[in-house]
């Protein structure tokens, strides 16, 4: 059973990755995909997306139920091929591990209001139908944790996307209390457009936010570009320094400095320090996946 579930996954995405990428997909995509393919078959969570395509993909799309894919989940290019999101992970600079790594994988949605019951029952007869074949129970919580009725999606108008997306997602990003110091001053860099460049690769990393590491995804690509750490190590790190961690902070830094490549120790230390300067890190898939909305859907304040 398990073979033919794998087979089944892999082609979906295979059809999924055509539709996305066409027929001659770059490297980049097809390694991308093979990543998150042999994670997600060796952690056994085939069912999982299997039954999220039939019932979004299938079911609310035959019904034309409007749904919005959100948080982590954008970060897939499994789920923008089997077509859960509308946001390709590699346009945006979105880290697969921040998903994939999850255990069980949280899928989660927006709902149009107004059809959230009959989304709810249509769903649960999907699932009680092949409950015979797949792990119902693991895969209805990883379903349903967190579908939301949204009023946004039952008024649809698609709108021209901005010059500057970018600048769009980092305000979505720092718009919270808890990041309004953060959010001045990147306003004002952004309108002076001044700040200290670091040297190529960090700045590639820094400059869409203006000098400012504003996302987690920033500081899985610090580590995994300077401390030649795998994306899911990384995404284990950054969760311990988001977490207030200390001790377990303390111990991943002791391992990576004692196998610094191509680095000085002064300018490790200068580059952990801008790892830890914003525990706060916003997720940038959510960001992205909240501004990209207001261009499939009509917001709620427009």
């Amino acid at each position: 059973m398990k073979e033919e579930k794998t087979k089944m996954l892999k082609s979906l995405v295979a059809a999924g990755m055509a539709m996305r990428y066409g027929d001659k997909p770059v490297r980049q995509v097809k390694q991308r995909i093979l990543w998150e393919l042999k994670h997600i078959i060796d952690a056994g969570f085939e069912d999982h997306y299997i039954m999220a395509f039939r019932i979004f993909r299938h079911y609310v799309k035959s019904k034309k139920i409007g749904y919005w894919g959100r948080c982590a989940m954008s970060s897939s290019i499994v789920c923008y091929c089997l077509g859960l999101t509308e946001v390709d992970p590699l346009r945006f600079g979105l880290h697969s591990a921040r998903f994939v790594n999850d255990e069980p994988p949280k899928f989660q949605f927006d709902i149009e209001a107004s059809r959230y019951d009959e989304f709810m029952q249509g769903a649960q007869d999907i699932l009680a139908a092949d409950a015979k074949d797949y792990d119902m129970k693991a895969v209805s919580r990883s379903l349903s944790l967190d579908v939301t009725p949204m009023e946004y999606l039952t008024r649809k108008r698609e709108a021209p996307m901005p010059k500057d997306i970018d600048d769009e997602i980092a305000r979505e990003a720092l718009i919270r209390p808890d990041t309004m110091d953060l959010y001045d001053a990147y306003m004002r860099r952004k309108s002076d457009g001044l700040w200290t460049k670091h040297g190529e690769r960090l700045d590639e990393i820094l400059d869409p936010t203006c000098g400012f590491l504003v996302y987690q995804e920033q500081m899985l690509d610090i580590l995994c570009q300077f401390f030649h750490v795998s994306g899911i190590k990384a995404n284990q790190i950054r969760l311990s320094i988001q977490r207030g961690n200390v001790d377990q902070v303390d111990a991943y830094k002791h391992e990576l400095f004692a196998h610094l490549e191509g680095l000085t120790e002064k300018k490790a230390e200068w580059l952990w320090a801008i790892l830890m300067c914003n525990p706060r890190a916003f997720l940038k898939a959510h960001a992205v996946s909240r501004v990209l909305a207001k261009y499939h859907y009509e917001s709620l304040l427009s």
